[in-house]
């Protein structure tokens, strides 16, 4: 594999500057780990669960990298662990819990997302590796999606800002702009030293992935293509929908959330899934209380039409399931083919634009 040598491969000691996302209770250990180990980085989306389920997931991923090689010599869990804020607020000793199971598994990153208070989680984080000054610092992403967030979040002390764009699938502000445009803002507000910032939100394919590289941010954040695993755990119908969704099937809505019972999202963020008819009877008007009747009631049979299925807007572009570790190989081998025909519009000295071009 020819790697792609940046800041943020460097930084994680990875080959593909490609990040598996967190997606809470839908991504699991095996995700993150077969990300991994496809030369990219995956994250265990752990928004919802308990601390003892944060502690097996955990041992799951360091069992399935044990198994492949990758943890020989001991060192950092090549994989990371993502916790919503806003769920932290609601239960700060648990909170604290989780975060130390995550630091005594000596995972190697931790993001942070969907909070109003998000800065004493990090400088947790941050005060507990101070203490084990023996082991490699915790790198930390956090969740961005607006400008002004952007210039919060780099005053912290993180490795990662992710900036996810309106087109992202599951949960995000309702507010971001798309994801070039986010990103093409913030870029320019960042200083050497300041964190990395990574691109999320509606993204397909490696030559989108190639596009965001060569405007400038560290890396492509990568979620709806992940649904489409043997990993991932959502059903056999739920991935047929997917397979079935046209470039125009998603919605921003908070019909999900409201008929699973998921509320206490900061304000302005809400879900990108599958427009069905369960988004349809919160349109019409269905109360609460019917609404989630009737996603319990369809819960057993695997519905589509009446389960949660998130996605962003590239999942038009999607046709097949594969692996995890095959997903980050075939938008390695898109970037690397983007990249060298970007390559191929200058001239041999470099400095300007071929014939053919003109």
């Amino acid at each position: 594999m020819t790697p792609i040598i940046n800041d943020f491969t460097r930084l994680l000691g990875i080959q593909v500057p490609v990040v598996c996302a967190p997606m809470a209770n839908v991504g699991g250990a095996a995700l993150a780990a077969q990300a991994t180990l496809g030369g990219g980085f995956g994250f265990i989306g752990a928004g919802y669960y308990p601390a003892n389920k944060v502690r097996d997931e955990l041992e799951t991923a360091r069992s399935i990298l044990s198994t492949a090689g990758r943890m020989r010599g001991g060192g950092k869990l090549p994989v990371g662990i993502a916790f919503f804020g806003w769920k932290f607020d609601q239960n700060p000793a648990a909170a604290s819990e989780m975060l130390d199971i995550a630091l005594e598994a000596q995972v190697q990153a931790i993001w942070l997302s969907f909070g109003t208070n998000l800065r004493p989680w990090v400088d947790y984080v941050r005060s507990k590796d101070r203490v084990d000054t023996h082991k490699e610092k915790t790198l930390l992403f956090t969740l961005v999606n607006s400008v002004d967030e952007a210039v919060a979040a780099k005053g912290w002390p993180l490795d990662v800002i992710v900036a996810q764009g309106i087109e992202g699938g599951g949960h995000g502000g309702n507010y971001a702009p798309p994801t070039f445009s986010l990103v093409s803002s913030i870029l320019p507000l960042l200083s050497p030293g300041d964190p990395l910032l990574l691109a999320a939100g509606g993204l397909a394919n490696g030559a989108q992935a190639a596009a965001l590289l060569a405007l400038g941010v560290a890396g492509a954040v990568f979620g709806t293509r992940f649904l489409l695993t043997p990993e991932s755990t959502y059903t056999a119908a739920q991935k047929a929908a997917l397979l079935a969704a046209g470039a125009s099937a998603t919605v921003r809505t908070e019909a999900f959330d409201h008929a699973r019972g998921t509320l206490g999202w900061p304000d302005g963020v809400d879900g990108r899934g599958l427009r069905n008819a369960l988004v349809a009877d919160y349109e019409a008007g269905l109360d609460a209380a019917a609404l989630r009747a009737r996603f319990a009631a369809h819960a057993s049979s695997g519905d589509p039409d009446y389960a949660v299925v998130w996605a962003g807007t590239g999942v038009g572009e999607m046709h097949e399931i594969k692996g995890a570790q095959d997903i980050v190989r075939q938008l390695h081998q898109e970037m690397l083919q983007r990249l060298r025909a970007v390559r191929q519009l200058l001239d041999d000295s470099g400095d300007g634009i071929t014939k053919s071009s003109m």
